[in-house]
């Protein structure tokens, strides 16, 4: 039996009114997007650079921090994940000498990361990658409905949990 489109399958006849019904698709669409999307942009940045799509958006973080570094727990707030695993995405970073950890000068119970030089350099080349590469997929879309599905998802009042 060929897979359907999660998207695409039907949604039972009662209990949805037809808000839910066109909220719950374009829901479905967005996940099955992103969750292809992803895919790809896994499996790329591990052919090309060796590196999980997990632990680019760790440096990528780091990348976007201020000069001495972000904290731990900020860290996983940005990534919405919990502390261990950042710890557990960023014990490779550090191994590989992408990233160092150290004590927070203000708190010594914290921890804060940094990129270091090598990790720097190598981040960019990965990220000029990955622009190229989203540019790529979304390369069916135009431009034009790019910066529309921008806006829209822009209008989605979303909560830090």
């Amino acid at each position: 039996m060929p897979k359907s489109n999660p998207s695409e399958r039907a949604l039972p006849e009662q209990g949805f009114t037809a808000a839910e019904k066109t909220a719950l698709r374009a829901w479905l669409k967005m996940l099955s997007a992103t969750g292809q999307m992803r895919k790809q942009l896994q499996s790329r940045l591990m052919e090309a650079h060796g590196i999980s799509l997990a632990r680019f958006d760790v440096l990528a973080n780091l990348y976007r921090a201020p000069a001495g570094g972000v904290r731990l727990s900020e860290l996983s707030k940005q990534l919405m994940v919990s502390n261990g695993n950042v710890t557990q995405v960023l014990s490779p970073l550090i191994r590989d000498r992408f990233a160092i950890k150290r004590a927070c000068e203000k708190d010594a119970r914290a921890a804060t990361a940094c990129l270091t030089p090598e990790g720097t350099t190598r981040f960019e080349a990965m990220a000029a990658d990955h622009a190229r590469w989203v540019s790529e997929l979304l390369g069916p879309v135009s431009t034009t409905d790019q910066k529309t599905i921008t806006r829209i998802l822009g209008q989605i009042p979303l909560k830090e949990t």
